[in-house]
């Protein structure tokens, strides 16, 4: 059921022009056709809130869509969603992304643990990416992921991976 203040409330920044007041507000997603609209804008800012909304968890179309964003930080932001597990193209084309910043961010989302692929490619990526996925605690149930990381050339990917609440102390020095 729709909640009549909620919608009053999306109409009234709508009308008002608040436009990234909109693209940020969790239910978002009782306006379908508005998050298309959104994710077409000429703003950019617009669209970068919009892509961190976690009401894009309803919509794989349009995570798909800002997948291909023109706008890297659009990507980066949508990259650390966890909404974007419903839409695995659009993971798998920003594990694949050129700048760096876009898989850094991908390495950060707790998400990762549904992508055991994406895992095994950002931990052989650039030590920016293998700095910020040895601090994702959804990689614990990787052991082969913690193995490597843990004896990683790059020491401030070691020191990651041993600050990272949910691998064991012990394992994390090896």
């Amino acid at each position: 059921m729709i909640d009549p203040i909620t919608l009053i409330e999306l109409t009234n920044l709508k009308a008002a022009g608040k436009l990234e007041e909109l693209a940020a507000h969790p239910q978002l997603g009782m306006k379908p056709d508005w998050i298309g609209e959104l994710a077409q804008s000429g703003n950019p800012t617009v669209r970068k809130t919009l892509a961190y909304n976690p009401a894009l968890a309803d919509f794989p179309t349009i995570v798909e869509k800002l997948s291909k964003d023109r706008s890297t930080i659009v990507r980066v932001y949508l990259a650390s969603n966890p909404a974007i597990v419903t839409a695995p193209q659009a993971v798998n084309k920003l594990g694949e992304s050129g700048p760096v910043d876009i898989r850094s961010a991908l390495a950060t989302n707790p998400a990762l643990v549904n992508f055991p692929k994406i895992i095994q490619k950002l931990a052989d990526d650039e030590h920016t990416v293998r700095f910020f996925l040895a601090r994702n605690p959804s990689i614990a149930n990787f052991p082969e992921i913690i193995q490597k990381l843990a004896t990683d050339k790059a020491r401030n990917v070691s020191e990651a991976l041993a600050s990272n609440p949910a691998i064991p102390t012990r394992t994390a020095r090896i």
